[in-house]
Protein backbone atom coordinates (compact mmCIF):
# COMPACT_ATOMS: atom_id res chain seq x y z
CA UNK A 1 0.00 0.00 0.00
CA UNK A 2 1.49 3.48 -0.78
CA UNK A 3 0.62 7.32 0.34
CA UNK A 4 0.75 9.66 -1.77
CA UNK A 5 2.15 12.86 0.11
CA UNK A 6 -0.12 16.42 0.27
CA UNK A 7 2.14 18.69 -2.42
CA UNK A 8 3.04 21.03 0.71
CA UNK A 9 3.78 23.88 -2.03
CA UNK A 10 0.44 23.65 -3.57
CA UNK A 11 -1.27 23.69 0.23
CA UNK A 12 0.51 26.81 0.87
CA UNK A 13 -0.35 28.62 -2.43
CA UNK A 14 -4.13 27.68 -1.96
CA UNK A 15 -3.88 29.07 1.56
CA UNK A 16 -2.12 32.35 0.47
CA UNK A 17 -5.08 32.58 -2.33
CA UNK A 18 -7.66 31.79 0.41
CA UNK A 19 -6.15 34.48 2.63
CA UNK A 20 -5.54 37.42 -0.23
CA UNK A 21 -9.77 36.84 -0.89
CA UNK A 22 -10.72 36.94 2.49
CA UNK A 23 -7.93 39.89 3.25
CA UNK A 24 -9.88 41.68 -0.18
CA UNK A 25 -13.65 40.75 1.00
CA UNK A 26 -13.02 42.01 4.38
CA UNK A 27 -11.88 45.44 3.44
CA UNK A 28 -14.96 46.09 1.32
CA UNK A 29 -17.25 44.80 4.21
CA UNK A 30 -15.54 47.05 6.48
CA UNK A 31 -16.00 49.99 4.26
CA UNK A 32 -19.30 49.14 3.82
CA UNK A 33 -20.03 48.77 7.51
CA UNK A 34 -18.26 52.58 7.43
CA UNK A 35 -20.64 54.16 5.05
CA UNK A 36 -23.86 52.93 6.43
CA UNK A 37 -21.93 53.64 10.16
CA UNK A 38 -21.56 57.47 8.62
CA UNK A 39 -24.73 57.51 7.52
CA UNK A 40 -26.34 56.39 10.23
CA UNK A 41 -25.21 59.19 12.22
CA UNK A 42 -26.17 61.57 9.54
CA UNK A 43 -29.72 60.46 10.08
CA UNK A 44 -29.49 60.78 13.93
CA UNK A 45 -28.21 64.05 13.41
CA UNK A 46 -30.69 65.20 10.93
CA UNK A 47 -33.52 64.03 14.18
CA UNK A 48 -31.87 65.16 16.57
CA UNK A 49 -31.55 68.67 14.63
CA UNK A 50 -35.47 68.60 14.02
CA UNK A 51 -36.00 67.86 17.52
CA UNK A 52 -34.21 70.74 18.77
CA UNK A 53 -35.89 72.83 16.48
CA UNK A 54 -38.55 73.04 17.84
CA UNK A 55 -37.39 74.57 20.73
CA UNK A 56 -33.75 75.71 19.86
CA UNK A 57 -33.05 79.50 19.15
CA UNK A 58 -33.55 79.85 15.50
CA UNK A 59 -35.83 78.82 12.87
CA UNK A 60 -35.51 77.64 9.77
CA UNK A 61 -37.47 76.30 6.58
CA UNK A 62 -36.79 73.36 4.88
CA UNK A 63 -39.85 74.70 2.34
CA UNK A 64 -39.57 77.40 -0.39
CA UNK A 65 -40.53 80.80 1.71
CA UNK A 66 -43.82 81.06 -0.12
CA UNK A 67 -44.56 77.55 1.10
CA UNK A 68 -44.04 78.69 4.82
CA UNK A 69 -45.56 81.63 4.80
CA UNK A 70 -48.71 79.64 4.78
CA UNK A 71 -47.92 76.68 7.08
CA UNK A 72 -46.25 78.13 10.25
CA UNK A 73 -47.04 80.75 12.43
CA UNK A 74 -45.88 84.41 11.60
CA UNK A 75 -42.84 84.46 13.82
CA UNK A 76 -41.86 88.41 15.62
CA UNK A 77 -38.89 89.56 13.23
CA UNK A 78 -37.56 93.40 13.03
CA UNK A 79 -39.94 95.78 11.18
CA UNK A 80 -37.67 96.00 8.06
CA UNK A 81 -37.49 93.05 5.57
CA UNK A 82 -34.04 92.07 4.70
CA UNK A 83 -32.61 92.11 1.55
CA UNK A 84 -32.46 88.56 -0.46
CA UNK A 85 -29.38 87.11 -0.68
CA UNK A 86 -28.56 85.54 -4.36
CA UNK A 87 -26.27 82.82 -4.79
CA UNK A 88 -25.83 79.84 -6.77
CA UNK A 89 -24.84 75.69 -5.37
CA UNK A 90 -22.55 74.93 -8.49
CA UNK A 91 -21.45 71.42 -8.78
CA UNK A 92 -17.43 70.85 -9.29
CA UNK A 93 -16.45 74.34 -9.89
CA UNK A 94 -14.25 75.86 -7.37
CA UNK A 95 -10.37 74.29 -7.67
CA UNK A 96 -9.03 73.57 -3.98
CA UNK A 97 -5.18 72.99 -2.40
CA UNK A 98 -5.96 69.50 -2.89
CA UNK A 99 -5.81 70.18 -6.67
CA UNK A 100 -9.48 68.91 -7.65
CA UNK A 101 -12.58 71.12 -8.10
CA UNK A 102 -14.95 70.28 -5.62
CA UNK A 103 -18.89 71.24 -5.46
CA UNK A 104 -19.11 74.81 -4.22
CA UNK A 105 -21.67 77.49 -3.03
CA UNK A 106 -21.06 81.06 -4.63
CA UNK A 107 -21.49 82.59 -1.05
CA UNK A 108 -20.41 80.85 2.09
CA UNK A 109 -20.90 83.76 4.93
CA UNK A 110 -23.77 85.37 5.85
CA UNK A 111 -25.05 88.43 8.31
CA UNK A 112 -28.21 88.32 9.91
CA UNK A 113 -29.65 90.58 12.41
CA UNK A 114 -30.81 88.82 15.60
CA UNK A 115 -33.99 88.13 14.96
CA UNK A 116 -34.53 88.95 11.67
CA UNK A 117 -35.31 86.56 8.45
CA UNK A 118 -32.79 86.19 6.41
CA UNK A 119 -33.47 85.16 2.96
CA UNK A 120 -31.66 83.16 0.42
CA UNK A 121 -32.56 82.97 -3.07
CA UNK A 122 -30.69 79.95 -4.17
CA UNK A 123 -29.97 78.64 -7.46
CA UNK A 124 -28.94 74.96 -6.86
CA UNK A 125 -27.48 73.63 -10.24
CA UNK A 126 -26.80 70.43 -9.47
CA UNK A 127 -29.33 67.45 -9.43
CA UNK A 128 -29.33 66.33 -6.03
CA UNK A 129 -30.40 68.08 -2.88
CA UNK A 130 -27.96 69.92 -0.62
CA UNK A 131 -28.11 71.83 3.19
CA UNK A 132 -27.11 74.91 5.24
CA UNK A 133 -26.93 73.24 8.39
CA UNK A 134 -25.93 74.28 11.60
CA UNK A 135 -27.15 72.35 14.46
CA UNK A 136 -25.54 74.99 17.27
CA UNK A 137 -28.38 77.37 16.26
CA UNK A 138 -31.14 75.20 14.95
CA UNK A 139 -30.59 75.92 10.74
CA UNK A 140 -31.52 73.51 8.61
CA UNK A 141 -32.21 74.26 5.25
CA UNK A 142 -32.77 71.84 2.85
CA UNK A 143 -32.10 72.87 -0.90
CA UNK A 144 -33.88 71.45 -3.73
CA UNK A 145 -32.42 71.75 -7.33
CA UNK A 146 -33.42 74.82 -9.51
CA UNK A 147 -33.94 78.37 -7.66
CA UNK A 148 -35.92 78.52 -4.80
CA UNK A 149 -36.21 81.15 -1.48
CA UNK A 150 -35.34 79.75 1.73
CA UNK A 151 -35.83 81.65 5.06
CA UNK A 152 -34.08 81.38 8.62
CA UNK A 153 -34.33 83.37 11.64
CA UNK A 154 -31.26 83.35 14.35
CA UNK A 155 -32.20 84.44 17.85
CA UNK A 156 -28.87 84.72 19.34
CA UNK A 157 -25.97 86.45 18.49
CA UNK A 158 -22.50 85.07 17.43
CA UNK A 159 -20.71 83.70 14.72
CA UNK A 160 -21.78 80.29 13.83
CA UNK A 161 -20.58 77.64 11.25
CA UNK A 162 -22.91 75.81 8.87
CA UNK A 163 -22.26 72.89 6.10
CA UNK A 164 -23.63 70.77 3.65
CA UNK A 165 -25.31 67.81 5.74
CA UNK A 166 -26.14 65.66 2.46
CA UNK A 167 -23.23 63.97 1.21
CA UNK A 168 -22.02 65.14 -1.41
CA UNK A 169 -18.62 65.85 -3.30
CA UNK A 170 -17.94 62.02 -3.09
CA UNK A 171 -15.34 61.90 -5.25
CA UNK A 172 -13.03 63.60 -2.44
CA UNK A 173 -14.73 61.77 -0.06
CA UNK A 174 -16.57 65.17 1.47
CA UNK A 175 -13.67 67.34 1.43
CA UNK A 176 -15.29 70.62 0.34
CA UNK A 177 -18.28 69.80 3.62
CA UNK A 178 -16.01 70.11 5.90
CA UNK A 179 -14.01 73.39 3.98
CA UNK A 180 -15.17 76.52 4.51
CA UNK A 181 -15.79 78.15 1.27
CA UNK A 182 -17.40 75.12 -0.27
CA UNK A 183 -19.95 73.67 0.83
CA UNK A 184 -19.82 74.82 4.31
CA UNK A 185 -19.39 78.46 6.22
CA UNK A 186 -20.21 80.91 8.31
CA UNK A 187 -23.35 83.00 9.93
CA UNK A 188 -22.48 85.73 11.71
CA UNK A 189 -25.84 87.53 13.72
CA UNK A 190 -25.47 90.58 15.13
Amino acid sequence: MHVEEPDRHSEASDQRQFDQAVDRGGKVVLEILGGVGILAALMMSMVALMQSGQSSDAVATAQPAVAQAAAAPATVASTAPAKAVDLQIIPVSKWASDHKKHDAFTQTNFAAKVGQTVTLRIDNKDEGEHSITSPVIGVNVVIKPGVHNYTFVVNKAGRFQWYCMVPCDSDAKGWAMQNPGYMSGYITAS
